[in-house]
């Protein structure tokens, strides 16, 4: 992302985040479910998302 953060999907199911520059983990959350696709992020109105496909689901959170 443009803010230096690097996304994707963990064998267990999880979706972190890690610091572009460092790799420090940022941010994990337990999907419990494969990921079928690498994220992807876009905007609206100003406001940054990533979003990736996870079994049958969309999972899309909003960048602070």
């Amino acid at each position: 992302t443009a803010g230096g953060l690097i996304f994707y999907g963990q064998p267990n199911g999880g979706f972190a985040a890690v610091d572009q520059r460092t790799g420090r983990p940022l941010w994990h959350f337990p999907t419990n479910i494969r990921m079928k696709a690498s994220p992807m992020t876009f905007a609206v109105a100003g406001q940054q998302y990533v979003a990736v496909a996870a079994g049958p689901n969309i999972l899309c959170f909003g960048l602070p």
